[in-house]
């Protein structure tokens, strides 16, 4: 069922980007890789102004958003407050490795989509996005 979920998004994706939002290095480069295993073009950054920027310089050019939630400067949901203004649309997954019904609501409040826990499996990866941009 996964490698279904897969092979249909990336069919189906032709090359959205989606932008990638994390603090930590090596997980943006594996959010990236996986991203492109979908056949999703990923647009990774590590610092949340920088990526804020990038939405702002191109309001329509991304698909989704994939930010974590504890980061230096903006968190994932004021980032999401942030981008809400220009791109009401645009869905934003929320990644965190913690949970419980604050994060919950705060995500809620700022318009994220969906949150997903960390660590994030490529097969609920790939059925968030399928959901969020496929319907």
């Amino acid at each position: 069922m996964a490698a279904e979920v897969t092979t249909s998004n990336a069919e189906a994706s032709d090359k959205l980007r989606v932008l990638v939002v994390d603090d930590e290095p090596s997980l943006v480069a594996m959010l990236a890789e996986m991203l492109k295993g979908l056949g999703y073009e990923p647009v990774a950054y590590s610092d949340s102004s920088a990526a804020l920027r990038a939405l702002r310089d191109d309001p329509g050019g991304f698909a989704a958003v994939i930010t974590d939630e504890v980061m230096p400067g903006l968190s994932g949901t004021q980032l999401t407050e942030a981008l809400r203004a220009q791109s009401p649309h645009l869905p934003v997954l929320l990644v965190s490795g913690y949970g419980g019904a604050l994060l919950a609501s705060r995500a809620a409040t700022a318009g994220v989509t969906r949150v997903l826990s960390k660590p994030l499996q490529r097969t609920e990866l790939a059925r968030a996005l399928a959901e969020l941009l496929h319907g």
